[in-house]
């Protein structure tokens, strides 16, 4: 489950785990600007100017082919990083589930799940909660420690994995 999220070996700090729950939201953004640039790409090719031939004078090698080889070539990219968007995803829904049932850990779990998978800002979290900036910042600070310390307690002091 959660063990494969561990590190090989030394302690995780809270903030690797805060750049492991980032990491969803930055595939998702890199994925956006891809299919904006396909898009660009598509609308220059249905506009006369944007396709040049080759022969004709003032052509700087803007073909039909060099451009579809580059909407081509963009495409690929976008699913190689879709598939990386996928696995973050998936990484980041087995942290937050690290954070366990006890006390609070629902609005704790909402709160992590807003933010690094929605996306919703800080400021509007707390007004979904209907609780102060404060208690929302003191359950994000338990909800990330309890994550380190699940990942933490998957080593011994070895740096060998528990079985647990």
């Amino acid at each position: 489950m959660i063990k494969d999220l561990a590190q090989s070996s030394g302690e995780i700090t809270i903030e690797d785990v805060k750049e492991r729950l980032r990491a969803y939201r930055r595939a998702c953004r890199r994925c956006d600007e891809l299919e904006q640039r396909i898009a660009r790409r598509r609308d220059d090719m249905a506009v006369p100017r944007a396709v040049r031939a080759d022969s004709l004078p003032g052509g700087r090698g803007n073909s039909l082919e060099a451009a579809v080889e580059k909407i081509d070539g963009l495409e690929r990219r976008l699913r190689a990083d879709e598939e990386e968007r996928d696995a973050a995803l998936k990484d980041v829904k087995k942290l937050i589930d690290a954070v366990g049932n006890g006390k609070g850990s629902r609005d704790a779990k909402d709160i992590l799940t807003w933010r690094y998978i929605d996306g919703v800002p800080f400021s509007a979290i707390w007004e979904r909660l209907y609780i102060s900036d404060r208690s929302m910042w003191r359950k994000y600070d338990r909800a990330v420690r309890a994550i380190a310390d699940v990942l933490n307690a998957l080593h011994s002091p070895n740096g060998e994995k528990n079985e647990e």
